[in-house]
């Protein structure tokens, strides 16, 4: 078989053996990127509390007729980000199993709910609103899974991601996390504050892994993604039976428009225009400490922009 051409895409993004882990990897955005690991020839682990979906995520997309000849594979794994005797129990069965981690997707995450007033309702019944949100309920689970679990998710591969240098593929192990444009803009997009504020304090969190992990005894390269809005359970409603969701172009498109965005980012972004920027990040070992924006041009557009 001919080697490819350096510069080939088959020889700059390639997976192929790598073994990859996608926390919220069943559906979603996670499901996106475990496939496109997963059809690109790695050996994916996707995580999650939900047995069911997972095993059902990895039996339909895994398959070797969705994977192809040079498709790797997908493997479920239940397990609750929330919890580090979990964490350490997912560490602990992909290590005995691989040995080594090449990438970490930290995707797994939750909205919970936005203050229902408006400033339109005037001083009162607008302070009322935001007054009546759950700070447990709400504030404080929010960020604990979308913030303070990403840490611990991270802390707890550090030392598979620190293997991967000596595996196979001879590179770097490098994390992936997935943000949201949501903590880039000043738009609080109808008004879904503890949401915002914990993207903006996990982009700022990856800033900082990106820093200490790069050190020479470590040598973990770390990334974000912050995606515009993306076909998933958080912004279409639930899955069908293959755990895909499915966008309803003219609704969205109302949507958007009711927050002002007449311009870009006019439609939701497709598995192909993720899969391209993680292959970039998980491959390209020049690139340390990035947030890559994926909204369809929505962040140039919006009103309140970054």
């Amino acid at each position: 078989m001919a080697t490819p051409h350096p510069l080939s895409a088959a020889a700059l993004l390639s997976v192929k053996g790598w073994v990859a882990v996608v926390t919220g990897g069943g559906t979603g955005i996670g499901l996106m990127i475990a496939q496109t690991l997963a059809v690109n020839g790695a050996r994916v682990y996707i995580t999650g509390r939900r047995a069911d979906v997972l095993e059902t995520s990895a039996r339909i997309h895994g398959s070797p007729e969705r994977l192809g000849l040079s498709g790797g594979s997908i493997v479920p794994v239940v397990g609750d980000i929330t919890s580090k005797d979990s964490i350490r129990d997912v560490v602990a069965k992909i290590r005995d199993r691989e040995g080594f981690v090449n990438v970490l997707v930290n995707n797994a995450g939750t909205w919970l709910g936005k203050t229902e007033a408006t400033p339109e309702d005037g001083p009162e019944a607008f302070s009322e609103g935001m007054l009546a949100e759950d700070k447990e309920g709400n504030w404080q689970k929010t960020y604990d899974i979308n913030v303070t679990s990403q840490y611990f998710v991270t802390a707890a591969f550090v030392p598979l991601l620190a293997k991967a240098a000596s595996s196979p593929a001879g590179r770097p192990g490098n994390v992936i996390n997935i943000g949201s444009i949501s903590g880039l803009l000043r738009l609080p997009q109808n008004r879904q504050f503890a949401y915002n504020a914990s993207k903006a304090a996990f982009t700022h969190l990856t800033r900082q892994l990106a820093f200490e992990l790069s050190h020479d005894n470590i040598n973990i390269r770390v990334n974000g993604i912050a995606p515009g809005y993306f076909p998933s359970e958080l912004t279409t409603g639930p899955s069908n039976e293959e755990n895909l969701s499915v966008v309803d172009e003219e609704r969205f498109l109302r949507f958007v428009e009711g927050m002002g965005i007449t311009k870009k980012g006019k439609r939701m972004g497709t598995p192909g225009e993720l899969a391209s920027v993680v292959l970039t990040l998980a491959t390209n070992e020049f690139i340390w400490g990035t947030i890559m924006v994926v909204d369809g041009g929505l962040s140039l557009t919006a009103p309140g922009t970054m």
